[in-house]
């Protein structure tokens, strides 16, 4: 879960339809997926006393509720204004990118499909007029974006947990997370490496070479700024929903222990080992409110509910492409 809009997995825009025959080895992939989801989702649920929860259900805060889901779409609409942001021509106009975004989204967090929602966003862009090449380039833009964004945060939360926090590898996290951008960061400079001749001739390795060129200069421009900026916005977005899901349920999550927790599962979440981030952010969110003092039931009450106003807030997305398809 990039926020949990984010975190659907980059797959190439070459199928032609999302409800195309998944392959054997998609499948067994897909039924992996569905074992970690369902394991995780077990094992986390021997932890909760369910009396309590139930009268957390019984005495929740409906507007609350509706509130979280509002900003849940909310989101919808800057993730959308950020991939706008990225392509580089005319040819995505805003109210396209809100429609195939929530397409997108619709497949990639509530379908346990073989097909990833950047596949359905990518071939409805395709399909649309974007020529296919900005459409792959400003697609792993907003991806990378997202990750960025979310390294962004949860380095900037290493000091504060290393004082709130006991049992924490804060070294371990911030090299994790440094890795990982120096990885990003040093794809996004290999077409100015000094590779063989005989290497970069290839049709193949010049067009990768040339996406990564465009990547660069999309990353490093004044729109590649913003859309980070937009990033950061929606995954402190979801860090408030977090809090407000607590409240609704009269659970006490701090503004600071959900910053500090929120973009670890988000990031976990993004991982493509498990049904949508489900299993995997519910561990991530019971463990990291624990050491604030939040009960494993009401951490996995808020994780479960944070997941599903996700689920809710995407649905219009079926009707968007059943109009574009």
């Amino acid at each position: 879960m990039t926020a949990p809009v984010d975190n659907v997995p980059l797959a190439s825009p070459a199928m032609t339809a999302p409800a195309s025959a998944p392959r054997p080895l998609a499948r067994v992939a897909l039924v992996a997926k569905i074992a970690v989801s369902a394991a995780l989702l077990v094992y986390l649920s021997r932890k909760v006393a369910w009396d309590e929860v139930a009268h957390r259900l019984e005495t929740a805060a409906p507007t609350l509720l509706i509130a979280t889901i509002v900003l849940m779409v909310g989101t919808i609409f800057l993730a959308a204004l950020r991939w706008k942001l990225l392509v580089r021509d005319d040819s995505l106009t805003m109210r396209a990118a809100v429609q195939l975004s929530f397409a997108g989204m619709f497949f990639g967090q509530v379908l346990p499909a073989t097909v990833g929602g950047d596949v359905v966003r990518g071939v409805l862009a395709g399909r649309a007029g974007m020529e296919w090449r900005e459409v792959v380039a400003s697609i792993v833009l907003d991806r990378i974006t997202a990750l960025l964004a979310s390294v962004i945060l949860i380095l900037a939360g290493l000091p504060a947990l290393a004082n709130a926090a006991v049992g924490v590898s804060v070294a371990g996290t911030a090299l994790v997370s440094l890795g990982l951008a120096l990885v990003v960061l040093v794809g996004l400079y290999t077409d100015r490496l000094p590779l063989p001749a005989a290497l970069t001739r290839q049709d193949k390795v010049a067009a990768v070479l040339r996406l990564i060129a465009r990547l660069r200069t999309g990353l490093l421009s004044k729109a590649g700024g913003a859309a980070l900026a937009l990033s950061l916005a929606i995954h402190l977005t979801t860090v408030v929903i977090v809090v407000m899901i607590g409240a609704a349920f009269g659970i006490e999550v701090t503004p600071l222990a959900a910053f500090l927790v929120v973009p670890f599962a988000v990031f976990a979440a993004a991982v493509p080992v498990s049904v949508n981030g489900w299993g995997v952010r519910e561990s991530l969110m019971v463990s990291g409110l624990g050491l604030f003092g939040v009960a494993a039931g009401d951490a996995l009450l808020i994780s479960v509910v944070l997941g599903l106003s996700v689920v809710i807030a995407v649905l219009p997305g079926s009707l968007t492409w059943l109009a574009l398809r």
